[in-house]
């Protein structure tokens, strides 16, 4: 008959799997290899969050000494140390939201962030060092040149490319993305996926490189075409020209976003632009880009903490921080290797994204650590200078910390042996005279003075030493940042955060158009008075008295009743009495996709693909084609979408709507305030073609500086599609950029150009 177990035999039984669970993980990544094979599809479902071992900070590893170290981000101190001596030079560590990982040449460690405990290496498979990534609760290693993504999670995976691969980028929801120069295609890896799916494609030999804006969005930079396309697991989406003409197809792509602009740097020139994204995200026209120059230096690499940048000049080994506006803030000599270190002569200084909104700058062998905050500051830790035991509650090991003198030298042997004598009960502590050392002659064994009548206690006993006082820092990030969304509404959740040595004394949460200051108890908080159909981000920061923390924000939300984007990328080919329409899957603003509906002035079909043949036409007539999507929202209402279209003749070509908008006729409109005189007012003059015959749409003017500068008019088009605007709209915008946006009862929405406004 089987025994029974215990409960504190059940406890210890637990506690072992605990601890072989993820060594059996790592062993599994490393024993398995998924191949590619054309274009896979994700599979369905979402991984488990699991537990979150969270902390303000990072884990680097000491080649020199052969341990890992935690730095603390909040109080730019060492809190943790692992011993692991032979990982060696070059070496870098990611962390998933139990386990870290150490990634070496060949071979990889993984440890407990709760156990501290590391299990045996495992062959990496490959003799490359990986680019090590983190994103919804997983860690990632990317061997680029050997085209292989190792997921390390509850579910680990290998995704093998088979081709070199470029820089990779990770989700916050745990998506990579990689590019494969060799014929353009962009692959995902989503965090519920087995292999890499392709759903996208860029132009054969365009330089670029992938980035993450917004709320999840990816994008391709094509610096080669200068121009920023959105993909998803759909294809390819909105595309916005790069307003940047001087940018070399060398130019550098942060990994993601800097408060909502692309970080690119020019490194022939030394410049950095900050793009903005709204036109790419929301189709909303963005304002002028930054240009700033850089210090003179040779720059590889950008990297954004999300409010902050850093470089290291590669010529001086030197960190360069700036600020959300590309403003210089920092310029740090980054310390070399010390005189004992082995330092491998491939490995060069890292930099880290932190889930606390800070970056961590690792110098070649983990000696050094520069943390960056939000603002750019940058504080040193000398990972070398740290003594701390191994784990909590440990004694240290040899060599942690210097060994204490004893407080007495015993005392030599008695001449001549003196009689036994009752031994008195140990003092308590209460008892024990603190106030003055020992003498060692009164604790010579049969001393009859010590043992049997001890020294009166002292009056007053002598506090312990005083431990080295923390300096509190800013608090940290709010933990499990998370929002649902209702007719109108999100609701915003999130767990306490850090408080970093200062109480936390309340939680701000911002989105866009409104903020709101919340007590240090709230966890959640109930945002109304929404627009359905539109995004937002609610970011939350906690407040102590030493100031603001790092943010954590949401995915992008969207209130239910919204309709979806207009498909992106129609193309109309036309052939013997037939036209193919192909297009792109839009937004669909958080509702559930039912189809496409594809119409012409004669027929209307709803279909589930992105492709569609119309037949049965007459060739030499000409055709104009609509795509919208099809959705319904979580109560099941069902939404038609923004439509596309443009038009056809077979035999003949593709019309495509389009606007031209031109400084006018001068005029003078108004009086006072809103006087508007030469030699700046004139007309905006509009010329548009392409549009649907005799349909009424909607053109407003836009200006930088007052957008929209004027409430628009409502005006029809002519029977051949065309329109001439030449005396409505009057504006003085000099030095301004001008633009004109059509918009037709169906939601199809039509930009012009945009042009600089002169005084004539």
């Amino acid at each position: 008959m089987r025994r029974r177990l215990t409960q504190r035999e059940n406890g210890e039984q637990r506690a072992r799997a605990e601890v072989w669970r993820p060594r059996a993980a790592l062993a599994a990544v490393v024993a398995g290899c998924v191949a590619v094979t054309g274009i896979a599809v994700a599979g369905a479902g979402s991984a488990a969050p699991g537990v979150q071992f969270n902390q303000s900070g990072r884990y680097v590893y000491n080649a020199t000494l052969g341990k890992i170290f935690h730095v603390n981000g909040g109080t730019k101190h060492v809190d943790q140390q692992i011993p692991l001596p032979d990982a060696g030079p070059g070496t870098r560590v990611v962390e998933s939201d139990q386990n870290g990982y150490v990634l070496a040449q060949g071979r990889t460690w993984e440890f407990g962030k709760s156990t501290l405990e590391v299990a045996d290496p495992q062959p990496a498979g490959v003799n490359e060092l990986p680019v090590g990534l983190e994103g919804g609760g997983a860690a990632f290693a990317v061997y680029q040149k050997a085209g292989r993504i190792v997921r390390f999670d509850r579910t680990p995976v290998v995704a093998v490319a088979g081709v070199p691969l470029g820089t990779p980028v990770v989700t916050s929801s745990g998506t990579v993305w990689v590019h494969r120069p060799d014929n353009g295609q962009l692959c995902l890896l989503p965090l519920d996926a087995d292999r890499l799916a392709c759903p996208a494609q860029v132009p054969v030999g365009h330089s670029g490189a992938l980035t993450v804006v917004g709320d999840d969005q990816v994008a391709f930079v094509d610096t080669t075409a200068r121009e920023v396309v959105a993909v998803d697991d759909g294809g390819l989406g909105r595309q916005v020209p790069l307003p940047v003409t001087d940018l070399p197809s060398s130019a550098i792509v942060a990994a993601n976003d800097v408060d909502g602009r692309l970080a690119i740097v020019d490194p022939q020139r030394n410049l950095l632009h900050l793009v903005g994204t709204s036109e790419l995200t929301t189709g909303t026209p963005d304002t002028e880009p930054v240009r700033q120059s850089l210090r003179k230096g040779r720059y590889e690499r950008i990297v954004s903490s999300g409010r902050s940048l850093a470089l290291v000049d590669e010529s001086n080994n030197t960190l360069v921080t700036l600020d959300r506006d590309g403003r210089e803030r920092s310029v740090r000599q980054i310390p070399p290797p010390s005189k004992p270190a082995k330092a491998d002569p491939l490995a060069r200084t890292e930099i880290y994204r932190g889930g606390d909104a800070r970056l961590y700058v690792v110098g070649r062998t983990g000696e050094q650590v520069m943390v960056v905050d939000d603002t750019g500051d940058v504080t040193a830790v000398d990972t070398n200078a740290t003594d701390l035991p191994v784990k909590p509650g440990d004694d240290p090991t040899p060599g942690d910390r210097p060994s204490s003198k004893p407080t007495h030298r015993p005392s030599p042997p008695p001449d001549k042996p003196t009689p036994p004598v009752k031994p008195t009960p140990p003092v308590s502590t209460s008892e024990r005279p603190t106030g003055r050392p020992e003498d060692p002659r009164t604790n010579r064994p049969g001393d009859e003075r010590t043992t049997q009548r001890p020294e009166p206690p002292a009056t007053k006993p002598t506090p312990p030493p005083d431990k080295p006082a923390v300096r509190a820092g800013r608090p940290g990030a709010p933990r499990s940042v998370s929002g649902t969304t209702g007719d109108g509404t999100a609701r915003i959740s999130w767990e306490a955060a850090p408080a970093n040595g200062a109480a936390v004394t309340q939680y701000r949460v911002t989105w866009a158009g409104g903020s709101k200051t919340l007590p240090a108890s709230a966890r959640r908080y109930d945002v109304t008075g929404l627009a359905n159909g539109s995004g937002y981000t609610f970011t939350v920061r906690a407040v102590n008295r030493v100031g603001t923390g790092p943010a954590s924000s949401t995915g992008r939300l969207v209130p239910t009743g919204g309709a979806a984007d207009a498909p992106p990328n129609l193309r109309l080919t036309g052939g013997d009495g037939r036209i193919t329409v192909t297009w792109s899957r839009p937004d669909l603003q958080g509702n559930t996709l039912r189809g496409y509906q594809v119409e012409t002035a004669a027929s209307s079909t709803t279909v589930t693909a992105t492709r569609h043949t119309i037949t049965g036409l007459k060739n030499g007539s000409t055709y104009r084609v609509s795509v919208r999507a099809v959705t319904t929202d979580p109560s099941g209402r069902q939404i038609f979408g923004r439509a596309a279209a443009k038009s056809i003749t077979l035999g003949g070509g593709v019309t495509e709507p389009a606007l031209t908008a031109s400084r006018g006729a001068a005029t003078s409109h108004g009086s006072g305030d809103d006087a508007c005189e030469p030699p700046g007012c004139a007309f905006i003059r509009i010329v548009g073609r392409g549009l649907k015959p005799n349909t009424p749409y909607t053109f407003t003017p836009y200006t930088t500086k007052w957008q929209p500068s004027n409430g628009g008019a409502t005006l029809t088009s002519e029977a051949d599609g065309s329109i001439l605007i030449d005396d409505r709209f009057a504006t003085d915008a000099t030095g301004q950029q001008v633009w004109v946006i059509a918009t037709g009862p169906d939601g199809e929405t039509i930009r012009s150009n945009t042009f600089s406004w002169g005084t004539r």
